[in-house]
């Protein structure tokens, strides 16, 4: 559920009785494949399909018939940091938001003020986060470290909430991070659904399965499909939810109905050395490690957008039962169990990008000591400087990024972002992290000329030391059309920006700017002579 946007591409019809028969009678850059489509009335019964007789062995499950979460499966997710995509719950441990009554997990928005730590409580620095008051609370339930798993079959019983805003998932993600941070280490989503019963488009009744993979945010992609359920509605009634995951394959389940496949020449995890040589690691990572469940209730972000009058309060995902099965024919890597319907979509994914020489203004010496500067630290002016090298993240398909010669001729090469989409920013970047606490009294300086203003609103700009850990969003206002603006920018005030989290000693991003995401389409920026100074 990490900074993702799916768009629809068509309807393809397909008769489940015919793939109930192909199977023996069981069964996107973002969303580049055609949905598929179910009939309420031929949906299967969900639990026609029994994973034993197929060769899968039950290792694992809950069926939630106790009186209170089990805590020896689940650990409770507590805090108020919008998991990177401005959502705007709380997640608590109350039994408010996550409860178990007549043998069904509920998990549960609650549109209510509560106050909690801005960012997660795995990071290291958790203990020192600064707290953040959001309006909804919510429910989020992991099994990481109880119940982590490489391969098998994932199957879920559940009946989603509706409403503008909401964002119930079913998904999972690394345990260990042996390939980086999100998401490097790759996302799988088994099960996601944003404003469910409200006006009609092609995702509104619909369920997405995807998978985030490629390098670091925000260099990361992501690929997947959906399918529609017309009858039957997922808000209306329990489906089952289910991925099957073996060495080099993941497929998509609804009702036993398989609708969609990734395969491995579809993903990647690329590394980058700290020379800024980029390489892609072999064999078929990063969906070759251990990874665990997570169940949780989202309200708003980045891609439902937030509530509105017509959301109704509360909401609930209902879970009947949760399982994990192995496949008993070859566990070591998952094969000889999977049920596969040819009608199935198959997911193009993502290509790894090219290789690409990395050039630097200054000699390259493999070595940046930054307290052996002076009292300016030059990130760009004209060209990248090492280590910054400059860069861009396009989360829907629209941003041209390159150097030109300004027609000012106080401005040589500057570096031009044209926005033509909503969700894009420019960042300047090195494959380590610096420790810049001796800057603690200085300011981020940089001159950014807008020639278009588009849909643009407002601007923003950050500091980000790994990615989640950051400033989060430092408005600077909007500056006049076609003039050059000196902005300088006190780093004392970066990190007393409400939610900041950053840490000067662990700096990678020394600069990140963007018209304030969701209205950026048309905007065009110049960006130059970016420096920090003491």
């Amino acid at each position: 559920m990490n900074r993702r946007k799916f768009t629809a591409a068509g309807i393809i019809t397909i008769v489940l009785a015919l793939i109930a028969a192909s199977c023996g009678g069981t069964s996107t850059d973002t969303v580049a494949d055609a949905p598929v489509t179910t009939d309420g009335a031929a949906v299967a019964a969900v639990e026609s399909h029994h994973p034993e007789g197929m060769g899968w062995e039950l290792v694992w499950s809950d069926e939630f018939d106790g009186d209170t979460v089990d805590e020896t499966k689940w650990d409770y997710e507590e805090n108020c940091w919008g998991g990177g995509n401005q959502e705007q719950q709380c997640y608590t441990n109350r039994i408010d938001n996550t409860f178990i009554s007549d043998g069904i997990l509920h998990i549960k928005a609650v549109e209510e003020s509560f106050t909690g730590i801005d960012g997660s409580e795995d990071w290291e620095n958790a203990d020192q986060l600064p707290e953040k008051t959001l309006p909804f609370t919510s429910g989020r339930i992991r099994t990481k470290d109880q119940g982590d798993w490489k391969y098998g079959r994932f199957e879920i019983r559940a009946q989603l909430p509706y409403g503008q805003g909401l964002w119930p998932a079913i998904w999972m993600l690394p345990t260990d991070y042996e390939y980086g941070g999100w998401a490097a280490s790759g996302e799988i989503d088994i099960m996601e659904a944003v404003n469910l019963k409200t006006v009609f488009t092609p995702d509104k009744n619909a369920v997405h399965g995807t998978l985030h993979f490629g390098a670091e945010w925000p260099s990361n992609v992501n690929a997947g499909t959906f399918i529609q359920l017309f009858d039957d509605h997922p808000s209306d009634a329990f489906h089952v939810y289910a991925i099957e995951w073996e060495e080099g394959e993941i497929r998509w389940y609804v009702d036993d109905v398989h609708y969609a496949t990734q395969v491995a020449d579809g993903w990647y995890s690329q590394q980058t050395a700290e020379d800024g040589t980029v390489t892609i690691v072999e064999g078929n990572a990063p969906f070759d490690q251990r990874f665990h469940l997570i169940l949780n209730v989202a309200v708003g972000g980045t891609w439902p957008g937030p509530p509105d009058a017509s959301t109704v309060f509360p909401q609930e995902m209902l879970v009947d039962y949760v399982r994990v099965y192995e496949c008993s024919a070859s566990p070591e890597d998952g094969k000889g169990c999977g049920t596969v319907a040819p009608t199935a979509t198959m997911v193009a994914g993502k290509q790894p990008p090219e290789p690409t020489e990395v050039i630097f203004t200054s000699p390259f010496t493999g070595e940046f000591d930054p307290t052996a500067l002076g009292d300016t630290m030059t990130i760009f002016e004209g060209d990248q400087i090492f280590p910054w090298k400059w860069d861009s993240y396009n989360a829907s398909g629209g941003l041209d990024f390159e150097l030109i010669e300004t027609d000012d001729p106080d401005y040589g090469t500057v570096i031009q972002t044209t926005f033509n989409s909503n969700e894009a920013l420019v960042f300047f970047q090195s494959p380590v992290t610096y420790d810049l606490s001796d800057w603690v009294d200085g300011s981020v300086e940089f001159d950014m000329r807008v020639t278009e203003l588009g849909n643009a609103s407002n601007f923003m700009m950050k500091v980000d030391c790994v990615h989640p850990c950051g400033t989060g969003d430092f408005p600077i206002g909007q500056p006049p059309v076609g003039e050059w603006v000196h902005y300088e920018i006190p780093i004392a005030d970066l990190l007393s920006h409400s939610g900041s989290t950053l840490d000067l000693s662990l700096v990678n991003t020394p600069l990140v700017v963007f018209p304030a995401w969701g209205n950026q389409d048309g905007a065009v920026i110049q960006i130059d002579n970016v420096e920090w100074t003491r």
